[in-house]
């Protein structure tokens, strides 16, 4: 049987993380520290954001890591397929529908919040050699120039959907769930940074794309969860269970 959730759960999983949030989006709102950071990256005399087409920034940070995003959420689906056949695989079978539902669930959800909130990127700004008038996140955006699509940040947020991973095994494994929870904060912080450097995002787009992908693998996983905490799943197939040792006969007499 399932246990009841605490108000000590709720603090540390949606209290909590609300909270740094809205102080981090607050800070980006109410001080200039998008801009200040954004010209720490950009060369104001040759007028170029250097990093854009840096292969650590362009290829590594941004193509391979979208690839390792891919992956892991193939190699997901991949595995529930495989639990069905392969009984080494059958005890993650819920784990691994629910991390490849959870990645699939927090990209889209940015994906798709980028195209109909239509804000700009840092290169389309006017301080940047781009032709959109700066404006803050609650401000209304230029009404004379095309949308953009740029926020939330899209390639961040392949990063924080990690975040699913510590759900899938917080109630059995908690030790191999911290390390998703760091896979994520990791992740999700390298490909926000690259992308600032490129000139792709400001600082804010980041900070909602981790609480968007936050909440959605926290809503799933309450879905998810009497299939997720079930003691069958327990075990790791990847780890040899200890045999019995074989009993001695007694002693004819």
């Amino acid at each position: 049987m399932t246990k009841q959730l605490n108000a000590n759960f709720w603090v540390r999983h949606l209290a909590v993380p609300i909270f740094i949030f809205l102080v981090a989006a607050t800070l980006c709102e109410t001080t200039d520290v998008d801009i200040t950071l954004a010209d720490r990256f950009f060369d104001f005399q040759k007028g170029i954001w250097p990093a854009r087409e840096a292969w650590w920034a362009e290829w590594l940070v941004h193509e391979r890591g979208k690839d390792l995003i891919l992956a892991i959420a193939a190699g997901s689906v991949l595995g529930w397929i495989g639990s069905f056949r392969w009984e080494r695989l059958r005890p993650l079978r819920w784990r691994l529908l629910y991390l490849a539902l959870a990645i699939v669930i927090g990209t889209t959800t940015v994906s798709m919040l980028k195209k109909g909130i239509g804000r700009h990127c840092p290169w389309d700004v006017q301080r940047y050699g781009g032709s959109v008038p700066y404006t803050r996140l609650t401000e209304p955006p230029p009404q004379a120039c095309a949308p953009g699509n740029c926020f939330p940040a899209g390639h961040a947020s392949g990063g924080f959907s990690l975040f699913a991973g510590y759900f899938a095994w917080r109630d059995r494994r908690r030790k191999v769930a911290r390390y998703w929870l760091g896979a994520g904060g990791v992740l999700g912080s390298l490909y926000a940074y690259g992308q600032m450097a490129r000139g792709a995002h400001f600082l804010s787009h980041n900070f909602y794309s981790a609480i968007i992908c936050w909440v959605m693998a926290l809503a799933l996983y309450l879905a998810m969860r009497p299939r997720l905490s079930d003691g069958a799943n327990d075990h790791s197939p990847l780890r040899r269970r200890p045999h019995a040792a074989p009993s001695r006969s007694e002693p004819k007499k």
